[in-house]
């Protein structure tokens, strides 16, 4: 057995380096590298169940042609040369109808090496196709901290221990930050006050001193009234605002309308506990915020984190060790990643936003119609908004879908083509993480298994075969990981030695944290004052919630999962008042369709809230109730914008 370094690919600001044991053909184990301080010698479950994925039964490991109807799931195996054969074909004879840009890349977080993720955005740039704009996630988060904050980066993870208060503010943090966890213990130990701020009881309450649910949508609301107290009880630090801050007193005098008394409907908290929660942040020598994502998932998420940006300046909490925000911007980019991505090849085409891939293969928001998808390291049908319209997309005739996969996945299913994909263990690639400063250089492992290619072997192939001539196709995954290295302008070449030999290099953050808008100063009010909107939702009674699972991430790590029913968590008076009882079958419904789940009461949950934990694999997800419309900065999801009823399955 050999122990060799690899890194965790997944989308997770854990950024894990890893121990891989294998025989030289079978990986065996999987385990965290102490060299990292952050994952200091472990991984979450999910990375060590990883090897029997990697060697499951079902793995597909050469090209797949479709035989039956799509959705079905029904291939027979071809050749490499068939497959690109048939791509060249097909794509030649559409570009020649309706022009590259009937051909559009589907791609996002399946894996995060800088490489593989990006280098499709170069191939599909240089055929002219149409071009996808990638805000699934937190855009509408980075969008409105950019107007407050400009380009600044937060805290890193162990400053949280200089903190005396930290809120845990819509972050589930044993799903998507497994590693702060024992930081938070420590920091608890040493008499740190922290409280949980979510639309439920999510996994991180084992690790604050309370909870405070709030109604979905109102996070902006909570903010903006938590800054009226403190403007009103005199807890800001008006010195610090006057030499590193604009438009406070702007601001601030729209805050009349933000009362406690005021925002009590919208956020459903008494005005005493907005009271006492805004006293201890504004008294706290050090207060922190480790801001997640799933609020800004809205249709005013944008403004929320405006809102809730504007907070550690109203105190000055920069200029304290430990105070500030965790989880917005936690690390710069270290790498220019335009060299893979190659946007100066990128012509003026027609382009399609990622959260509404149902309406564009419909017909809608394009003007050349979609008549070819490529899929690559995403499951879009089963993790993007209106499962139905995707499926819908996916099942034309005249769609010619081909799909870069590991297993069979919903969206695989739907294929003409797909083509066998690789794991992170049996490519080269360079990671940074993203939940701190950390890069690491990785060469393959083992051998990738039967007729596996990567997403660059793939795209320079056909790069080849279509006749695009730009020497970069001809290069490998090793030279463009040199190149990164050693074009950063972030890593000294000290620094640069130690990550092209294979460490993980992990930096320190500065402090104080420089503010990175053109003037150095947060933008409080620029270009006018915070507003909030209220959300999208139609008639039906309950706010729907979309929260990360533990035990996986969005589709992936669910290789070997069997199919199972949806759980949606609801407050007990609310389940009471129905007739619903924990374990019992329940039918969540809109405008969008239905699904069948099972209704679970073991967490306390905000009033009129459902919350449905990851995405069961399968037609019938919770996207199946998800609209695909963008929210009010950074054209980002919002998944956690849906109103929903809910009644007994029959």
């Amino acid at each position: 057995m050999s122990v060799t370094r690899s890194a965790c690919p997944y989308d997770c600001p854990e950024g894990c380096s890893l121990l891989v044991e294998t025989d030289g053909n079978t990986v065996t184990a999987i385990t965290g590298d102490p060299a990292n301080p952050y994952t200091n010698g472990w991984v979450c479950g999910k990375m060590r169940k990883l090897p029997q994925a990697i060697h499951g039964p079902d793995r597909i490991l050469t090209p797949l042609r479709r035989t039956g109807p799509k959705g079905a799931g029904q291939f027979a195996p071809i050749s490499w040369a068939e497959a690109v054969e048939e791509i060249l074909t097909r794509w030649k004879a559409l570009i020649a109808q309706y022009g590259a840009e009937t051909i559009l890349p589907y791609s996002y977080a399946g894996t995060m090496g800088a490489v593989h993720r990006n280098c499709g955005e170069g191939f599909f740039h240089a055929l002219g196709a149409s071009r996808l704009v990638r805000t699934l996630c937190s855009s509408g988060k980075s969008a409105g901290w950019q107007t407050v904050m400009g380009d600044s980066c937060d805290l890193a993870p162990w400053d949280l221990l200089h903190s005396d208060l930290i809120l845990l503010w819509s972050a589930n943090i044993p799903a998507t930050r497994a590693h702060l966890g024992p930081i938070l213990r420590q920091a608890r130990e040493k008499g740190t006050k922290i409280l949980l701020i979510d639309v439920y009881e999510n996994p991180s309450a084992s690790l604050a001193d309370g909870t405070i649910l709030v109604r979905p949508g109102s996070d902006g609301a909570l903010a903006l009234s938590i800054l009226q107290v403190l403007a009103a009880e005199g807890l800001t630090d008006e010195d610090w605002l006057a030499a590193h801050a604009t438009g406070w007193e702007t601001l601030k005098a729209t805050l009349g309308r933000w009362t406690p008394e005021a925002t009590q409907a919208l956020t459903g908290l008494a005005p005493e506990a907005v009271r006492s929660l805004a006293r201890a942040y504004g008294r706290a020598k050090a207060p922190a915020i480790v801001l997640g994502s799933g609020f800004s998932r809205s249709g005013n998420g944008g403004e929320a984190t405006r809102a809730i940006a504007a907070l550690p300046a109203a105190v000055g909490a920069w200029a304290k060790r430990g105070g500030g925000t965790y989880g917005v911007c936690s690390s710069p980019s270290l790498v220019d990643k335009s060299l893979v991505k190659l946007p100066h090849l990128a012509g003026s085409t027609q382009q399609v936003n990622i959260n509404r891939l149902g309406p564009a293969l419909a017909g809608e928001d394009v003007k050349v119609p979609i008549h070819s998808l490529y899929v690559y390291h995403a499951n879009p049908a089963a993790v993007t908004s209106d499962q139905g319209a995707i499926l819908r997309g996916l099942a034309r005739e005249d769609l010619f879908t081909i799909v870069h996969e590991r297993y069979l996945t919903d969206t695989a299913r739907y294929a003409d083509l797909v083509l066998p994909a690789p794991y992170m263990v049996e490519t080269a690639d360079l990671y940074t993480a993203y939940g701190y400063r950390q890069i690491q250089y990785v060469d393959p492992v083992v051998a990738p298994p039967g007729e596996v290619k990567s997403n660059w072997e793939v795209f320079s192939l056909l790069a080849r075969a279509l006749g695009l001539d730009d020497p970069h196709f001809s290069r490998t995954p090793e030279d463009l990981c040199r190149e990164l290295v050693e074009k950063s302008a972030a890593l000294t070449p000290e620094e640069k030695a130690r990550v092209l030999a294979g460490e993980p290099v992990v930096l320190e953050a500065p402090f104080p944290l420089p503010i990175g808008t053109a003037d150095g100063k947060v933008h409080l009010a620029d270009p006018s004052p915070i507003t909030w909107y209220p959300p999208h939702g139609g008639p039906e009674p309950f706010r729907l919630v979309c929260a990360p699972a533990i035990a996986s991430l969005n589709s992936s790590f669910q290789e070997l999962a069997a199919p199972s029913l949806p759980v949606f968590r609801m407050n007990a008076a609310d389940a009471d008042a129905l007739g619903l009882a924990h374990g019992d079958r329940a039918v969540c419904a809109n405008d969008l369709g239905e699904v069948v789940c099972a209704v679970a009461l073991d967490k306390a949950v905000a009033l009129g809230t459902v919350v449905a934990e990851g995405v069961s694999p399968g037609q019938g997800t919770v996207n199946t109730l998800t609209h695909p419309r963008l929210s009010d900065l950074g054209e980002a999801t919002t998944l956690n914008d849906n109103t929903v009823s809910v009644r007994p399955a029959g």
